[in-house]
């Protein structure tokens, strides 16, 4: 008969590697680059109450897809040289 592992052991091995962040610290300056003053950037509600900054819902940005196709390129032509 093989041992099969004890319920704790098994426990020991789910989640997170031991040191492992969900988090990172990065400045509001390279997120503005990267994404702008508009794009929204998901944080913890939990760091934003403890900042306390009151969290008010809204409704999501609804956007319309554009109706028109988008033109076809055409064939790309290229040569391979030595």
């Amino acid at each position: 008969m093989i041992p099969t592992k004890t319920k704790k052991q098994d426990m020991a091995t789910r989640g997170r590697p031991k040191g492992a962040k969900s988090f990172v610290n990065i400045d509001m300056e390279t997120l503005n680059e990267y994404f702008g003053s508009k794009q929204h950037i998901p944080v913890s509600r939990v760091w934003l109450e403890k900042m306390n900054i009151l969290i008010v819902e809204q409704e999501a940005n609804q956007i319309n897809a554009s109706v028109k196709p988008t033109t076809e390129a055409g064939a790309v032509e290229f040569k391979i040289t030595e």
